[in-house]
């Protein structure tokens, strides 16, 4: 006698698959946690530590006291990358029901975050005039922004574009910049965690990767592709119905 697929001397039932769905999405979430408080518990210790190291040294050798810069910049960015995988493990373990979003105002918050840096590099960011309504998350949403606006400032060099469409298969929106692009090279591990895009000067190389799995959470897809003018263009999507509460 055979087993039938999801019979009781069969494969896996519905019931199992639920289970062990249940047990992953717990095994996920406490390693968010973990993640969260026990590496920023260790991290907090460094700070603590390199303050009074800072203090002595100011107190003692004013110009050694430079020489702890470093490890408050070190300690500054394990602590961006400690949030971001954080908030990543979360946003798949509890995804978020989607509402009607007005993406201009998505859009405002995320350069209102960066109007210091993108100042600081004289940096011209071009807008439509308007933007539409679409169906999403909105907090998700503004960290797809920042993570692409971060790219566009780090790696561009006076100009910054964003735009939309709509399309059959969904919302399309895109920001370029007029850097250098990116090298054929990269191209295949673009959206991958921990590539770094420019070489050892990079950031840890999460941005894209958390950007393609919010965006893939909503139900679209995002992607990259060189200006013809020279150039870098991110562009995501997302499903055109709006569903209203």
């Amino acid at each position: 006698m055979k087993d039938e697929p999801n019979g009781k001397n069969g494969g896996t039932t519905r019931e199992e698959l639920l289970r062990e769905n249940a047990r992953l999405r717990g095994d996920l979430l406490t390693v968010a946690r973990r993640i969260s408080h026990d590496l920023r518990t260790p991290l907090g210790g460094i700070l603590t530590t390199s303050e009074v190291l800072k203090e002595t040294l100011a107190d003692k050798n004013p110009s050694s006291s430079s020489l702890v810069a470093p490890i408050f910049s070190s300690a500054e960015g394990m602590a961006k990358l400690i949030e971001r995988m954080s908030f990543v493990l979360k946003a798949s373990v509890n995804p978020i029901a989607k509402e009607p979003v007005k993406m201009g105002d998505v859009v405002f918050r995320a350069l209102q975050s960066l109007e210091s840096k993108i100042l600081k590099k004289n940096i011209i960011v071009a807008e439509p005039p308007s933007w539409p309504e679409v169906s999403g998350v909105a907090a998700w949403l503004e960290v797809v922004w920042w993570n692409l606006l971060t790219n566009a400032v780090q790696h561009g060099k006076s100009r910054i574009e964003l735009g939309w469409s709509r399309e059959k298969s969904g919302w399309r929106f895109w920001i370029c910049d007029d850097g250098d692009g990116v090298p054929a090279e990269k191209l295949d591990n673009l959206f991958q965690p921990f590539d770094l895009l420019h070489g050892p000067d990079a950031t840890q190389g999460l941005g894209l990767s958390i950007v393609q799995r919010l965006v893939d959470l909503q139900g679209g897809d995002c992607g990259y592709g060189p200006r013809a003018e020279g150039g870098a263009c991110f562009y995501f999507t997302l499903p055109v119905e709006i569903t209203r509460p």
